[in-house]
Order: structure tokens, then sequence, then C-alpha cells
């Protein structure tokens, strides 16, 4: 599959170019009739998470002050590593009725050529538009081996590169504005020296309005927990590093003692700032960095509080 990364342009209600980035997050979509199919999103969950992949639902997230469209499916399907979607009637009278909100969904995804995992129960009949889409048909005795199957093998499909996702889009750069900071041009030396720190773990620099505070950037949402945390880790290690040999540094004649004092300050006011998918994976690096602490401060961040940020502005 392309890796390249894929922004939406084209809003599909006709709204202003969101810039979601395609296929961004470590998730999974899954568009299901509430009542029909409780049993199988708890099979579904349980496949998911163990795997390391986050299951998202337009009803388990809630969106105040914003469009409950774009911020509880359109987005979320955008940026889902793959979708599921059960396509299951609900039965009144007994005739069974589709579910229009599923269909939906699957139309959307569909629309924007996302990898997705189709399920109906083998009772039921798929509505007109869809019966000639393969579709898993499956059992209450089956579904959790269909499902294992299923989903180890769009994993496989869509297995994401480790790249930082781009950092220029438009919600990132305004959330980072709320907090008085600016991605750095790298335009002179001393920028360009402390951003070669982060640059080989993917981080980029941010300072502050003064131009005398700066951070590190880590736009890791495709990442896994354990990635994210050994390159917070790694990083951290590097900066330690540079400053215990600042007084080699002046023996040497690489910094006069003049620098000193000022570089010092500087490296011992550094941050790391990472943004990742969900408040799981925040909790879980917050957790982990409370066990074995990092030297420097550190800011985590969900998609979920930028967009919220942004959406109070």
């Amino acid at each position: 599959m392309d890796k390249t990364i894929r922004k939406n342009e084209a809003c599909v209600i006709g709204l202003p170019r969101c810039d979601f980035v395609f296929s961004s997050t470590r998730s999974c979509f899954i568009a299901y009739g509430f009542e029909e199919s409780t049993l199988e999103m708890t099979i579904l969950r349980n496949i998911l998470e163990s795997r390391g992949i986050h299951p998202v639902e337009a009803g388990g997230s809630t969106a105040p002050g914003q469009s409950a469209f774009c911020a509880k499916i359109c987005s979320k399907i955008i940026t889902s590593q793959f979708c599921i979607a059960l396509v299951n009637n609900r039965k009144k009278n007994d005739i069974e009725i589709p579910s229009a909100n599923v269909n939906m969904e699957y139309g959307l995804m569909l629309g924007f050529n996302k990898y997705v995992i189709p399920f109906q129960r083998e009772s039921q009949q798929l509505p007109f538009n869809i019966a000639g889409l393969d579709t898993i048909k499956y059992g209450d005795q089956n579904f959790e081996q269909k499902s294992i199957e299923a989903i180890d093998q769009a994993i496989m499909e869509t297995k994401q590169n480790e790249i930082e996702i781009g950092m220029s889009n438009q919600i990132l750069e305004m959330y980072l504005l709320s907090k008085n900071m600016l991605i750095s041009p790298i335009d002179n030396e001393g920028d360009r020296n402390i951003f070669a720190l982060g640059k080989p773990l993917g981080f980029n620099l941010l300072i502050d309005f003064t131009g005398f505070k700066y951070a590190f950037l880590g736009k890791f949402s495709a990442l896994r927990v354990e990635a994210i945390l050994w390159r917070m880790r790694k990083l951290n290690e590097i900066i330690v590093g540079r400053l215990s040999t600042l007084d080699y540094r002046i023996k040497i004649g690489m910094v006069t003692p003049e620098q000193l004092e000022p570089i010092k300050i500087l490296i011992e006011n550094l941050e790391i700032w990472v943004v990742v998918t969900n408040p799981e994976d925040k909790d879980v690096i917050n957790s982990e960095c409370e066990k074995q602490p990092l030297e420097y401060k550190f800011n985590v961040i969900t998609d979920e509080e930028i967009n919220a940020e942004i959406s109070a502005i």
C-alpha cells in the first residue's frame, strides 16, 4: 500500500478543508447498530486492543461545540488505520430493517478508499446496494475466530511505517500558537544544532514567542506506545549527554566561557512534547515516566485535546 502522507482536502459536506491525515493513527473505526451488535463489539474491542489498535466508535465519544459528524465520524474514519462495518439489520414486526447510520458510515469508508472489514450475521440478507460487496458471514460460534483472521490480515496489509506525520498541518500550528509556541524555521546555526539532537528520532523543534525557550515536538500518532517511550527516553539521554560535556567543550575551544552559562540555561530548560492518538496512550506514557522519570519536562498531548483547544478558540 502507498505509505505517502495524504490529507483530506475536500470536505464531503462542503466545509473548509480539514487537513486530517489518512491512516495517521493506530485505530479502527467500527460502524455498528448500538442495539444489534453488543456481543460482537465486546469481542472486537478485545481483539483490537490486544493488538495495539484503538477501537473507535461514533457513539463512544463526545464533541461539545463541534460538528458531531466531523468530529465523531468523518475525521475518525479518515485517520483510522482500517475500518470495520457490522451491517446487521434490526427486526421490527418480523421485517429486517438495515441501519441507516451504519450504511452511511460504510459508504464514507468506501468513498475514502479505506480498508474495510464488513461483517453480517449469516441468517440475514444484505441490502441490495451492498449485496455485491464481499462480506464475512458469521454465527455466534465462529465470529471470534473469523474476526481474528480478518483483523490480523487487515493489520498486515495496512501496516504503517514508523514516520512522523507532517508538522505543518493547520490544526497543529493553531494549537501551538495557542500555547505561545512556533515551529522553529531552523534558520541559524544555534537552532540547527539544537534541532539536530532530536532529528534522528523524528522530533521537530519548537520555539516560544520570546525566542529563548525551546521544545522538541514528536507527532507520533502512528506509533505504538513502546516506540514513543523509547524515542522520548533516547532524546532525554542525548540532551543529558550534551549537557554533561559542556566543560570539556570549553577546554577544547568548541564553547567559550562566556557562552557557557547561556547554553547551560537553554539546555536545562528544554522540553519534550509528544502528540498521541488517544487518552489511553497518554495515560500509559505518563505512568511509565512516573516509574522511570525523565530529567527533562515532558508534555503528552492527544489529538482530541488539540481539536478541543482549537474549537474553544
